[in-house]
């Protein structure tokens, strides 16, 4: 005498896979679609950028904003204890790192302790803040809401307190 239990169990897989199969194909057809339009679609794109390029190749440089190529961001060196040191040399905090350069305070937390690593536009502004003289960085502070808190010097605390005798 069969096994009904079993008999059933196989029918069951048999139905499953035919359901599967039949929505995999569909799946399968979708996909070759989208493909062959994302595949068109990248020609027109390139093609599109070449007729740009030949209609205005010198056409306002000025208005294009300043975004690094790959080549760019891959030729800036920026690893976490180069970040640690200019931040230091900056004599800034994390928070007044991040300020300056547009990032959130934990995005500099993280590139310091080596957990992540600045994206192309990101390594550009950090080279950017990197070769800035004093009075630029004085500037883009100002510009940007940034305070500088005074560091207490040896004259500081020479210095009288108020007017208290």
């Amino acid at each position: 005498m069969p096994n009904v239990q079993q008999i059933l169990n196989d029918e069951i897989r048999r139905l499953a896979r035919k359901e599967v199969n039949a929505v995999v194909k569909v799946m399968k057809a979708q996909m070759v679609e989208m493909r062959k339009t994302i595949a068109e679609q990248n020609r027109r794109l390139k093609t599109l950028e070449k007729l740009a390029d030949v209609a205005a190749p010198a056409a306002a440089p000025a208005n294009r904003p300043e975004v690094p190529s790959a080549a760019e961001s891959k030729a800036i060196r920026v690893t976490p204890e180069r970040i640690t040191k200019w931040r230091a040399k900056l004599g800034l905090n994390k928070s007044q790192y991040a300020k300056l350069l547009g990032v959130n305070t934990m995005s500099v937390i993280h590139w310091e302790s080596g957990q992540t690593a600045p994206r192309g536009a990101q390594k550009a502004r950090i080279a950017a803040l990197r070769d800035m003289g004093k009075r630029e960085l004085v500037k883009l502070m100002a510009e940007k809401g940034v305070a500088v808190k005074r560091r207490r010097t040896a004259a500081d605390d020479a210095a009288p307190a108020g007017n208290a005798q």
